[in-house]
């Protein structure tokens, strides 16, 4: 894996949040509050899990043992 893969998926976690939200937002006006967030919290929880997968890679390359390792 690449710094720019790693871009690419740190964005498209960043449009995934975007994304629920605005799925939360148009779903209360379009639906119930309980259905919305049922539509909206999947796309949330991935934003998430890619979000945080991306930080431990980002640790583990800084320490040296990942596939980001910082070569000096």
């Amino acid at each position: 894996m690449n710094r720019r893969f790693a871009t690419v998926l740190g964005l498209a976690a960043l449009a995934l949040a975007a994304a629920s939200f605005v799925l939360l937002g148009f779903g209360r006006m379009l639906v119930g509050y309980r259905t919305a967030l049922v539509v909206a919290a999947p796309v949330g929880t991935l934003a998430f899990a890619l979000g945080l997968g991306l930080a431990a890679l980002a640790a583990l390359g800084r320490v040296g043992v990942g596939p980001l390792a910082v070569e000096e």
